[in-house]
């Protein structure tokens, strides 16, 4: 199997037909980036095939400043996020009476119950965030991520990065009462 680099030279020497070799590497991690900020699969499989085609238009781009799995998760995440923001939009609140139809988990038990309720308020506490602040959250925290490999997916400077997650935890830490 030919190397990254040896591929994406080939690509942008004309032999655009090899992106698809680096659509297979790639996909399975694109598609489980999309789908931390896109809940629905389908949605989340459209916007993984949009974020290559817009690689696959941008290709010569890529001047290989960063790796290529960080470039294109600056676009998933950004796509994600443009997806986000119109939906925010279009959202509704449940009505009362489908409310009262959702049924109740059967034995949960008090302890498995409070957990849940600390990591739904943190979910809420980190939707509430500034976006810039959510996202070195996210990337940080859920999925592993480096400082280095966080900096080049959001475009920004790595003391930069360091400071909104800092900032992040100081404001989780405010709001969940100084627990922590």
């Amino acid at each position: 199997m030919e190397n990254e680099d040896g591929l994406l030279r080939r690509i942008a020497d004309g032999e655009r037909e090899l992106f698809g070799e680096l659509v297979l590497r790639h996909q399975d991690f694109i598609f489980n980036v999309v789908s931390k900020y896109v809940r629905f699969e389908e949605e989340a499989r459209d916007i993984t095939q949009d974020v290559f085609l817009k690689a696959y238009e941008n290709i010569e781009g890529f001047r290989g400043e960063s790796k290529l799995s960080s470039w294109l998760y600056r676009i998933a995440y950004n796509l994600s996020m443009n997806w986000s923001e119109r939906r925010a939009g279009r959202e509704t609140q449940l009505d009362d009476e489908a409310a009262e139809n959702i049924p109740e988990a059967p034995g949960i038990t008090d302890e498995l119950y409070e957990r849940e309720l600390q990591l739904a308020r943190i979910a809420e506490l980190l939707e509430e965030m500034p976006e810039k602040y959510r996202a070195v959250i996210k990337l940080y925290y859920f999925e592993d991520r480096q400082y280095q490999e966080i900096a080049d997916a959001l475009g920004l400077p790595i003391n930069t990065v360091k400071v909104h997650l800092l900032r992040a935890k100081e404001m989780l830490r405010k709001k969940l009462g100084g627990t922590g």
